[in-house]
């Protein structure tokens, strides 16, 4: 058994912190639960509290059994299901110490009253410089390039491998980035875009009309037919899920690049695999999937994963400034929404 299941199943850690505010209504302490401490250590909070920590909990079950007392839960991967809502009276606020919040059910938590606050932002730098490491590993075929390099057969055989390149790479001011999602993530991403010389469209929501298009956007079939590399970072949602499907990467450039660092359910994965096969795009990367974590069985991505396509497993969050932009954003929610103001609300 590996150590974070051991750890899932055994290990908690419980505090008392009093604090300097007074007890809520009635004397009882907030009860914090933390049921993913793994991603990010969690601060510690000014005000009346009871906190149990888990580093880690796999399965709708072990969620219920260890939060089913809890007025707060901290969560970055374990998922909040009507179930577990049902199964805990005293829960006021699903608090996320990331930006994606698609594994709560929202509407059981607005139906019950229940606040659910994110952590906006605080990974944006980090998932922005992951999305163009996968751009650039996509592009210059970096994986396929290791392992002939590892091999040492084609290149002596040979003299060169050029003809592992469909296509010559384009050169960055030649590139036109397309960014769905212009979030935290998305500006950055901008940002980065033009410094290395890209063209940078932003797309309008895909439901928008076209009277609808907001000033610096253009219309979101416009960016998909025009851009040389397809970037996605916007949240999941009913509007975004599937958003990228057959129709959309049908109508893509056949020299195109699509780089997902959203969430997988934004890309419809069967159809980038055919999308891949048939050559109706050059080559994409992912870091995100619809079945988390993936494996072979559970996912076709793994399973058939053609030379271009480049996978990373969901860590594009992870790095620099990340662990504590989390904290701060987490700290500031919970002792905001306990001294009665609601902050970074997505509900």
């Amino acid at each position: 058994m590996a150590i974070d299941q051991v750890e899932s199943q055994h290990f908690a850690r419980a505090t008392v912190n009093v604090g300097s505010l007074k007890p809520r209504w009635g004397g009882e302490l907030h009860k914090v639960v933390c049921l993913d401490a793994y991603t990010c250590p969690v601060p510690k909070f000014d005000f009346p509290h009871e906190y149990v920590e888990y580093h880690n909990t796999i399965g709708e079950d072990l969620i219920i059994e260890r939060v089913h007392d809890a007025t707060i839960i901290i969560t970055s991967r374990a998922p909040v299901s009507s179930r577990t809502i049902a199964a805990c009276p005293r829960l006021e606020l699903v608090a996320f110490m990331i930006t994606g919040t698609d594994i709560a059910d929202k509407k059981a938590c607005r139906a019950r009253g229940i606040a659910v606050c994110n952590a906006p932002g605080a990974n944006a730098e980090s998932v922005a410089e992951h999305a163009f490491a996968l751009y650039m590993a996509a592009k210059r075929q970096v994986v396929d390039l290791h392992r002939i390099t590892l091999e040492a057969e084609a290149w002596p055989r040979e003299k060169n491998v050029f003809h592992l390149y469909p296509q010559m790479p384009r050169v960055l001011r030649h590139e036109v980035l397309g960014i769905v999602g212009y979030g935290a993530i998305g500006k950055i991403a901008e940002s980065i875009g033009q410094a290395l010389g890209m063209s940078v469209l932003i797309a309008e929501r895909k439901s928008a009309a076209s009277d609808q298009v907001r000033a610096g956007r253009l219309p979101f079939e416009e960016v998909i037919k025009t851009c040389t590399v397809l970037m996605l970072a916007c949240p999941l949602d009913e509007e975004s899920r599937n958003m990228i499907s057959e129709p959309e990467l049908r109508t893509m450039r056949p020299d195109s690049i699509v780089v997902n660092v959203a969430r997988g359910g934004v890309m419809n994965e069967a159809a980038l695999l055919k999308a891949l096969r048939e050559k109706w795009i050059f080559a994409a990367a992912t870091d995100v999937f619809v079945n988390e974590p993936a494996t072979k069985e559970g996912c076709q991505l793994l399973r058939e994963c053609p030379s271009n396509l480049t996978l990373s497993p969901h860590v594009a969050w992870y790095g620099g400034t990340c662990q504590e932009n989390s904290q701060l954003r987490i700290k500031e929610t919970l002792e905001s929404y306990v001294a009665g103001n609601v902050i970074n609300s997505v509900l």
